[in-house]
Formats: C-alpha cells, structure tokens, sequence
C-alpha cells in the first residue's frame, strides 16, 4: 500500500477522528487495552511520524522496512542485557519482516523497564500500539532474565510485529471474534518462524473443552463491547484466565488443517470471518 494511502487508513482523515480507532482498539499480548493517554499520545506521535513520511521525534528515521530500536533504560535497570536485548530483536524482526513482507512503513521499537506491564511470571511483554508502533517491556527483577530472554523474546517480537502488520489492514480489529483471531494468527506466525513450542495462553484449558468454551463465546462474537478483561484474562469472571488467546490459536489451526499450505504470514490481511466457526 503506497504510504499517502496507507497515512489516511491509519487517521481515517476521510471519516471518523482519529481518537475514535484507537480507543476502541484492544491492548495486545497482555493487558491489551491502552490505558495511558501519554502511551496513547506517544503511539500517535510516532505513527504522524513514521507513516506520514518524518521521523521519530528522537531518532532518525529507518530505512523502510526495517526495525528502529530503541532501549529507553535511562536508570540501568537492566544494562547488563541491553546488548543481548538488541542482538535478538535485530536478528528476529529481520526474519520475521522478510517472511511478512514488511515494506512502506518500518517499525519503531520501544524497550523499557516496566515490571507491572510484564506478562506474570515470564519477565517481559509486548504491545503493538499500531501499525508501526511496537513496545517490549522488561521486568528487571525477574529471576534468571538473562537466561529466559534467548527463548521468550523472540516469540514476543515475532508476535507483536504480526499484530503490527495486521493493524494496517484489516486491522487488529473490535469484536470478540476479531480479537480471538488476531491473537491466534500472531501466535501461529511466532511459531512457524521461529520453530518455537506453544506459549501457555495459547493452551490454557484441554482441548476436550474448546467446544464448551466455544459455545459460550459465540453469542459475543460480533459484540464490540464484550469484556476483553474476563474473556483474556479471567479477570472478573468464572472464566479462567486466557480463555480468549486459546480460542483464537485453535480457530487458526482449524482453518490452516482445513487450508493446507496457508501460514499466518500469508494470512496477516484475511478478515476474521474466515475463521468463523460453524
């Protein structure tokens, strides 16, 4: 997509303002709703930015198609893994940006130190505001985190650079089912890129279960205002946590058993109805 094209999708200048998508639009990975306006205002800078043909406030701007990363630990937190940090984000973002076709926008990432944004019990998270905007966040205090990140980070990144593509059309998306399905296909690219094993939010309940569960999420499917909290994270429901992310995975990998050949790269830009389960 031509990037002038591409900048009026993003701010829908010819619709509704802009404030309007990005409100709707659910956090990613974990804790997906963007809560904080100055995150918001620091996506929507970045993307004006990026997209719309200047460069980052702070940083040159990239080459197209490429990653800018920068570590933003201004206390030195976690100085020790800033060098291993850039090493795997560099090598992941260039396998994983050739097999998604990452061209007319590159992708400006954010790495900081922010314990509560973390996924619990695995030392780090990751957020794609947008199409262009991506944040990895570090729990410095967690144990061993010099020894997970080799396995975690790579996964995280492949992910939300997924989520980043798909922002650009169709969009990460507002419906329970389009959410599911977003969620499902950025996992589903994580590991057919790195060969990596499946990540617990994508196997939180036996797949003897997924038909109940199932049952129990098709009258919210197209509801624009179902409750990401309970259906992601369990959290103020009987629903146990990530619901929602082994939903999506299992509708992914049914349509792929029913499509072979298809990879989530190749289907970064389907719409979430081809997913829809009988």
């Amino acid at each position: 997509m031509k990037p002038s094209s591409y900048c009026r999708q993003l701010f829908h200048l010819d619709s509704e303002p802009v404030g309007s998508r990005f409100a709707r639009s659910p956090r990613i990975l974990v804790m997906r709703e963007v809560e904080h306006a100055s995150s918001l205002l620091l996506s929507l800078a970045l993307l004006a930015a990026t997209a719309c043909g200047g460069g980052s406030p702070s940083e040159p701007n990239p080459s197209a198609g490429s990653s800018n990363i920068i570590i933003d630990d201004p206390q030195g937190l976690f100085s020790a893994h800033h060098a291993m940090i850039r090493e795997l984000l560099e090598q992941t973002m260039a396998r994983a940006s050739a097999e998604l076709a990452v061209g007319q926008a590159s992708v400006s990432i954010t790495v900081s130190s922010d314990p509560s944004r973390a996924i619990p019990g695995y030392g780090l998270g990751g957020y794609a505001l947008n199409g262009v905007t991506m944040e990895i966040v570090i729990d410095p205090s967690f144990p061993g985190l010099g020894d997970v990140l080799p396995e975690r980070l790579p996964p995280v990144a492949a992910h939300e650079l997924h989520h980043n593509v798909r922002w650009r059309g169709p969009g990460y998306g507002t419906t329970l089912l389009e959410n599911m399905v977003s969620e499902g296909l950025a996992d589903h690219f994580a590991i057919e890129l790195l060969g990596s094993s499946i990540r617990p939010w994508s196997n939180a309940f036996p797949r003897d279960q997924t038909d109940d569960y199932l049952a129990r999420a098709l009258p919210e499917l197209d509801s624009t205002t179902f409750d990401f909290r309970a259906w992601f994270f369990g959290i103020g429901s009987e629903l146990p946590p990530w619901v929602g992310y082994t939903l999506g995975y299992r509708l992914v990998e049914g349509y792929k058993a029913a499509n072979p050949g298809r990879s989530a790269a190749s289907l970064v830009d389907t719409s979430a109805e081809a997913f829809r389960p009988d």
